[in-house]
């Protein structure tokens, strides 16, 4: 089996780059942090045709900061969505199935983050409809675990770590009330690759997935756990109340409960 994997240098892509190769799966890689811009016009189909032919597409590429969405919307767009239509243009050539990252807030669009979600969905939808492409999305919430970098605009989790380790002080935007599933990132990948191999049974959907009711956190239950010091902030524009994945999911529950995870140890 060949797989190719879009955001491959990312966060999740170098989890299930690892989980595949150490399973026997060639892997090509394709990310704008090794050299591949996926997001540039003619040189981006060209890239992609100039590999070998995989048997399914990972597409995890793109934009995933809805505060940096906010200061660069044409970029987010440009990284996002022109990607998702050259990831899909090259699936209808070389007809392989593709499994799709998208993001929960996908659901209300209300940032430019949001939107270009909502448009790359969109377009991967009917892609696969007119050229008869299987396709899975996913809406994934907050990812977490080993080898995340958090910063100011995204992976809060990692982000809040990280100010744990060096004495931060970390900013709680709002009344710090706002909640969220965590998924670890080991659930996801197994979500994935249980897609992969019954595409007949999830291909065809958009599937809501989060950490489930046992992870469902305030933020400032993660703040009260690390012991952080903090102080409260104004809120951020588009940052919802609740983002909790529905999971309905088949034959798929999250097996990784956070206060045990090997991240909050």
């Amino acid at each position: 089996m060949r797989a190719l994997v879009t955001g491959s240098a990312g966060f999740v892509g170098t989890h299930l780059v690892q989980w595949l190769k150490e399973r026997g799966v060639a892997v090509m890689g394709a990310d704008k942090k090794t050299g591949s811009n996926l997001a540039a016009w003619g040189s981006a189909l060209e890239l992609l045709l100039g590999l070998p032919r995989p048997d399914i597409i990972f597409h995890l590429a793109g934009s995933c900061s809805t505060l940096g969405s906010i200061g660069d919307p044409t970029g987010t767009f440009r990284d996002t969505v022109v990607t998702a239509a050259h990831v899909m243009d090259y699936a209808r050539i070389v007809r392989v199935p593709v499994i799709l990252t998208s993001s929960v807030k996908a659901r209300d669009g209300a940032t430019p983050y949001g939107a270009a979600k909502v448009m790359v969905e969109t377009w991967a939808t009917e892609m696969a409809a007119t050229y008869d492409i299987p396709l899975v999305i996913n809406r994934p919430g907050t990812i977490y675990g080993p080898g995340q970098e958090g910063s100011l605009e995204s992976g809060w989790i990692a982000w809040f770590l990280k100010a744990k380790r060096e004495g931060i002080k970390v900013t709680v935007n709002g009344d710090g009330l706002q909640r969220r599933d965590l998924l670890h990132v080991s659930d996801y990948i197994e979500l994935m690759i249980s897609q992969a191999q019954d595409l007949k049974l999830y291909s065809g959907h958009v599937w809501d997935v989060g950490g489930g009711s046992a992870n469902v956190v305030t933020v400032m239950d993660i703040v009260k756990h690390l012991g952080l010091e903090y102080e409260h902030g104004p809120e951020r524009y588009g940052d919802a109340r609740s983002y909790v994945g529905f999971n309905g999911v088949p034959g798929w529950e999250p097996r990784v409960y956070w206060r045990t995870s090997e991240t909050f140890l």
